[in-house]
């Protein structure tokens, strides 16, 4: 295209030169195209830097955590396989199996969420795309609607250029009879201006024919400018487009990648969890000392958790929960009855809301502790083992807020509501695992009255009683407030 510029200035040139040489007429209009600036608004690109930062961040983050959890999980099979040597079933194996289970618990969620962000990804970058593309082909049209009309103007030009050269070359035929020559053959004053008249009309009609040269010249230099930027703008949608489709294929490629690598870990997951309860209730057989199995279903144990949290937030403002009366208060001061005295209510600003007994009399060996089971693992009570259908009670006076019969999770459990201690806390006691439940939802107790018989109903390896503390919803360890 510079090189058509080119070629049209050397015409234009040539026929000013021409003009000058031959007809000598002043006045030639000097041709000159204008060069168009373009002027591109910056870009403010501080923020767009900052956000893509934090997400190379939050990649690098995601990262890194695969990477340790990996290296954990390596280290939990190296492991294994040396504990895997002894054909005896060894507590050690089976915290380090579930340290595994733990870990690659952990590594399929950052791979989620790895997924979730290709995929925010991807689903800001379509729109994009398709914004890009619509521009594209706009400009597409222009481009081609441009270059359309300035083929007409060439056309044109070429047109009025060549009708010029034939003015010169008539000009240049006629030899040197210059204008003075034909003024001075005039015969009389008359024929003088008249002569006079018609070179004026000719020399008019020369200059107006290059100035119609020099207009179209410039027409077409304004016209291939703009369509220089046109196409110019066209590059730059298209490189970004091009991009952008790049980056998309790689979020796409990733997300496959991530996907097979959940697949593949929620079968291994799920063959170690088997192995682990299987080894884990062998285990405890052969000691009688039960518990639960590590590897609950976690969307089923948050959703019985959100509701008890739901259900202690309410006793907040629970109305029909009644307060033992100033005299049952007192009372329960004295050391020979702890209970309140009636079963009727629940204490009030009281730590003798505190003072509980074991919720399986004669039984006080502890299988899983709080706040861990062996393996690391959280564990929000005390499991003490006991045969099926032995005496469960209530371990303080209060009021049972709630009855379950689950096949999953708690399995068959009761919370007892017992008022509040001396800092304002809600006391709330849950007892677990149950093979019958012999009290009812609002049904007032005493401390020591047998409110289940022990079993192995839900998540459990055996029969054994699973017992909690919540003060304001909080677990706490019940070992500081039990006693025979």
């Amino acid at each position: 295209m510079e090189q058509n510029m080119k070629k049209y200035s050397q015409k234009l040139l040539a026929l000013v030169l021409a003009c000058a040489l031959l007809c000598a007429l002043p006045g030639g209009s000097a041709w000159g195209a204008e060069t168009a600036e373009s002027t591109t608004a910056a870009e403010t690109t501080t923020d767009k830097a900052a956000e893509n930062a934090k997400k190379d961040q939050a990649k690098k983050s995601l990262e890194q955590q695969q990477k340790e959890l990996q290296k954990s999980i390596e280290e939990s099979e190296k492991k294994l396989a040396e504990l895997g040597k002894s054909s005896k079933v060894t507590q050690d194996y089976v915290d380090t199996l579930d340290q595994k289970i733990g870990a690659m618990n952990d590594r399929l969620t950052v791979l989620q969420a790895q997924v979730d962000e290709s995929q925010k990804a991807i689903d800001t970058l379509k729109p994009q795309i398709a914004a890009n593309k619509k521009q594209l082909d706009a400009l597409q049209k222009e481009v081609d609607a441009g270059q359309k009309e300035l083929n007409k103007l060439n056309d044109r030009f070429e047109a009025t250029y060549q009708a010029y050269c034939y003015r010169l070359r008539v000009m240049y035929i006629s030899g040197e009879y210059s204008i003075i020559t034909a003024l001075l053959g005039c015969k009389d004053i008359s024929g003088f201006l008249t002569r006079y008249e018609m070179i004026k009309a000719v020399s008019k009609s020369d200059t107006e024919l290059l100035q119609e040269v020099n207009g179209k010249m410039e027409e077409i230099c304004s016209k291939q400018n703009g369509l220089n930027q046109q196409k110019a703008q066209y590059q730059k949608v298209k490189k970004d487009l091009d991009e952008k489709n790049k980056t998309l294929k790689a979020k796409q490629a990733a997300i496959e990648r991530d996907q097979e690598g959940i697949a593949a870990s929620k079968v291994t997951l799920a063959q170690d969890r088997a192995e682990s309860d299987a080894l884990l209730a062998q285990l405890t057989a052969q000691n009688r000392m039960y518990t639960e199995y590590r590897n609950e279903d976690e969307k089923l144990q948050q959703q019985v958790e959100s509701e008890i949290d739901a259900l202690i937030s309410g006793l907040k403002n629970a109305d029909e929960v009644t307060t033992l009366s100033k005299k049952d208060k007192e009372h329960t001061t004295s050391k020979n009855n702890t209970a309140g005295g009636k079963a009727q209510g629940v204490y009030s600003h009281s730590d003798a809301a505190l003072n509980m007994t074991y919720p399986v009399p004669g039984h006080y060996t502890v299988s899983a502790g709080f706040p861990n089971y062996s393996s690391g693992k959280y564990h929000g009570g005390l499991d003490f083992p006991c045969g099926v259908g032995s005496k469960v009670v209530a371990a303080q006076s209060g009021v049972v807020i709630t009855v379950k019969r689950l096949d999953y999770s708690y399995g068959y459990y009761v919370m007892i509501y017992h008022g509040t201690d001396s800092h304002g806390r809600s006391v709330v006691t849950l007892y677990a695992h149950n093979s019958s439940i012999l009290v009812g939802t609002g049904q007032t107790v005493k401390k020591g009255q047998q409110i289940a018989k022990s079993g192995s109903t839900g998540n459990s390896t055996g029969p054994h009683s699973h017992f909690e503390i919540r003060l304001n919803g909080t677990r706490v360890n019940p070992t500081y407030y039990l006693s025979k």
